[in-house]
């Protein structure tokens, strides 16, 4: 494992984009709500189903294990072996079973600093529960007449001689960081920096937006990025207002986001985040 903090992951257009995959749970919801959804991407059609839904923690946990996978590829050989010894736990059917898998090896000390977790107990309680929910999602690709399915990420084992947590990750996240699909780039200061929960999930989101381009959007899609349950009344003014105020966390990591009128936003990503500019001197969070 590397001793340098993964900078950025590499993750499949397919999970990014798969609206409720991440999404923001109200109290009790997770023991009163399964997990369902899908997406069509181009010519294939993605479901993912679990026994709980997935929110923000599940998000940021997913995004630092990829990292670490990401941090590792100048040295592939040992995840594509790791991957191969705990690919069974990762339920291989139909057009998945030929695929190559990566392994991601880690503590859960470097999984919590990779992911922007506080280091301790709670923190590690967290991130074993989320891996947990993780390894309990089922994906199933269709592609006109050929199916497969798999589980997103396999379960944890501890390897008995390092003392690390050793998983194999699914042929879709696997391709994304290998490179051999297309993917997006989420930049992880950019992650380490976002404290709400609903700026996580719309940062995520946010990434169908090319660095360096703008790209306009409405409140009410933004807000479904969230919530993609219809709401009224007063939940609805509340999800307005903590989706307004995760604008706000955004462009205090350097995304442009603009009121053009009344509920429509413009928004543009940046080359380069806040936590990787040269710090020569302060940054506006004001509108640029």
């Amino acid at each position: 494992m590397s001793k340098h903090a993964p900078t950025y992951a590499k993750l499949a257009h397919a999970i990014v984009h798969v609206p409720g995959l991440f999404r923001s749970l109200a109290p009790g919801e997770r023991r009163a709500t399964k997990l369902d959804v899908s997406h069509q991407l181009g010519e294939v059609s993605v479901r993912c189903l679990g026994f709980e839904p997935l929110d923000a923690v599940d998000l940021r946990v997913l995004q630092g294990v990829v990292s670490i996978v990401t941090s590792e590829l100048a040295s592939v050989r040992p995840l594509l072996r790791d991957g191969r010894t705990h690919k069974a736990s990762l339920m291989l059917a139909g057009t998945q079973m030929t695929e190559r898998v990566l392994g991601a090896r880690f503590n859960l000390a470097a999984l919590a600093r990779s992911s922007g977790f506080d280091q301790g107990g709670s923190a590690y309680q967290k991130i074993r529960a989320s891996l947990q929910r993780l390894s309990n999602v089922t994906v199933v690709l269709k592609r006109e007449n050929q199916q497969g399915s798999c589980r997103l990420v396999g379960s944890y084992v501890l390897d008995q001689h390092t003392g690390e947590l050793v998983m194999s990750l699914s042929p879709l996240l696997s391709a994304a960081v290998l490179a051999r699909r297309g993917y997006l780039r989420i930049n992880m200061s950019e992650v380490h920096l976002l404290k709400k929960e609903v700026a996580l999930l719309l940062h995520n989101r946010l990434h169908w937006i090319n660095q360096g381009t703008a790209r306009h959007v409405t409140l009410d899609t933004l807000i479904w990025y969230a919530y993609p349950d219809a709401q009224t009344g007063t939940t609805l003014r509340k999800r307005r207002k903590a989706v307004r105020d995760s604008l706000g966390e955004l462009r205090r990591i350097g995304w442009f986001v603009t009121e053009t009128s009344t509920g429509k936003f413009c928004i543009s990503r940046p080359l380069r985040s806040v936590a990787d500019r040269p710090q020569t001197a302060s940054v506006s969070t004001s509108n640029w």
